[in-house]
């Protein structure tokens, strides 16, 4: 992975393309970092009006970088496990306070913090043949970041739902939940993504709209920012848990998550 992230500016709008493929595009160090940074200098630009993101290759992104996760909590290093918890806490904060508009153009699969990663944009548009999918649980693991503004597109009873029920849903079940605004065709949607983003730019002054993305902050969704923190303290604890590291390296090894009914059972209680 040579470029984390590619950059590419067309008029007014960026595109910034997570750029891992093969590996799906996980939320790495590399890749986190290189977003808040290219994030950064797109809103320091006055000639820019819209980011959108999307992901290289089959998928949009399947979350969090499970090997990574694994390694770190293998070493016992706690302040870098809290380092790289913290990481996805900026990430994510960079995404919810950029001050020009945010769309994320979805193909193939958004897991987890992936999803995450398209629910903290302002809109999103997503290929029909695209899944969404807060998968944390299946590892041991917790949603413990996007929790904190998942609010911002979908009850909380329906979240509550996604979080402990982690089914796949597709991009039409996914619009009726709230969490997609726009489906279009297969192979359609970052073409889609930025003529969205165009249009909604051009009935908004660059002002107005970045103070209306603070004062929702502000208001609707207040204390967000003191809660994102919280979870990145409950998100690193918990990738310490005997079970969380289970999940992680039955994954890694077999593509399979456990069956926590066995898994959880002490070995009387399995008849």
């Amino acid at each position: 992975m040579e470029t984390p992230v590619l950059e590419q500016r067309h008029g007014p709008i960026v595109t910034l393309t997570l750029n891992d493929p093969e590996r799906a595009n996980p939320l790495s160090a590399p890749v986190a970092e290189a977003l808040v940074t290219a994030l950064g200098r797109a809103a320091r630009n006055n000639q820019v009006r819209a980011v959108v993101l999307t992901g290289a290759g089959r998928h949009f992104s399947a979350g969090a970088d499970l090997a990574a996760l694994e390694r770190i909590a293998a070493g016992g290093d706690d302040e870098a496990n809290l380092e790289d918890s913290r990481r996805l806490e900026r990430l994510f904060a960079a995404v919810i306070e950029h001050p020009q508009l945010t769309v994320a153009a979805v193909h193939g699969a958004a897991v987890a913090g992936g999803c995450g990663l398209a629910t903290a944009c302002d809109l999103v548009v997503a290929d029909r043949s695209a899944r969404f999918a807060y998968t944390e649980v299946k590892i041991g693991f917790i949603p413990a970041l996007v929790s904190t503004f998942i609010n911002r597109r979908v009850a909380g009873r329906v979240a509550r739902r996604l979080f402990l029920d982690p089914e796949t849903v597709d991009a039409d079940r996914a619009a009726a939940l709230g969490l997609v605004d726009e489906v279009v065709d297969d192979g359609a949607a970052l073409e889609h993504a930025r003529r969205l983003a165009l249009s909604v730019c051009r009935k908004g002054s660059p002002a107005a709209i970045a103070a209306t993305k603070r004062l929702l902050n502000d208001t609707v969704y207040s204390g967000w920012r003191e809660a994102l923190a919280r979870a990145a303290e409950a998100n690193a604890l918990q990738r310490l848990h005997p079970e969380c590291r289970l999940g992680v390296r039955t994954f890694l090894e077999s593509k399979r998550t456990p069956d926590w009914l066995e898994e959880a059972l002490e070995p009387d209680d399995q008849g």
